[in-house]
């Protein structure tokens, strides 16, 4: 079994009206968790993101072609669900993910340069469908890949990209030291984050980890 981490990069074109709106108000959408393509055409996901929740939420009500949503959280960080009309250039993703043999690991990450960083598990073979058979409008790189064994880098990629960066740092730092070594202070000015935000992904971080854990606290 191997894995495969790409990065898509969909072009003007490859964007629909909801993605661009998003785009023009600034907003970030941090990772995807969840997305289907359901039997009436649209598409249901449930994504983590942050910034302006009112405008998007306004977006969101606006858009003939969303169709449900709600949103939980503030602008430092948010978790939305919505189903919206499903585009050309979903609808061939979403499609060509059914008829091929890989998995998808979510969840699926947005990239600081306005890309998709996708994990896909399975064969070579399976690889091939992911990697050469994308629709007009997406440009795909390669970005690593190797034997898959769930473990550190599993629980890794279940990380955001801002997450990954600030879990670094608090470990360069000495943050998870005995006794500890940095403060949320000192790692904010590493990351150029506010203290806030670094107490914040912290927190995920140890939530993400410690959810992968299974402790048993029977009696013996």
């Amino acid at each position: 079994m191997r894995y495969v981490t790409v990065v898509a990069y969909p072009s003007e074109e490859g964007l629909n009206r909801l993605d661009r709106r998003v785009n023009e108000l600034g907003l970030e959408y941090r990772a995807i968790h969840r997305m289907e393509l359901l039997s009436d055409d649209t598409v249901a996901m449930f994504a983590e993101g942050r910034g302006d929740v009112e405008a998007l939420r306004r977006i969101l009500s606006e858009l003939p072609e969303v169709f449900d949503f709600s949103i939980s959280g503030d602008d430092t960080g948010f978790f939305a669900y919505t189903r919206y009309a499903v585009d050309d250039l979903t609808r061939l993703l979403m499609e060509g993910r059914r008829e091929s043999s890989y998995l998808i690991d979510m969840p699926v990450e947005y990239t600081d340069d306005g890309g998709l960083r996708t994990t896909y598990i399975g064969t070579e073979e399976a690889f091939a469908d992911a990697l050469f058979e994308q629709p007009t409008g997406v440009r795909i790189e390669i970005e690593r890949t190797g034997p898959y064994t769930p473990g550190p880098r599993h629980v890794v990629s279940r990380l955001t990209e801002r997450q990954r960066e600030v879990l670094q740092a608090a470990v360069e730092l000495g943050y998870y030291q005995e006794p500890r070594e940095a403060t949320h202070g000192e790692i904010a000015a590493v990351t150029g984050l506010a203290e806030t935000t670094v107490g914040e992904h912290l927190r995920k971080i140890e939530a993400a980890v410690f959810s992968l854990l299974h402790v048993d606290t029977t009696d013996r």
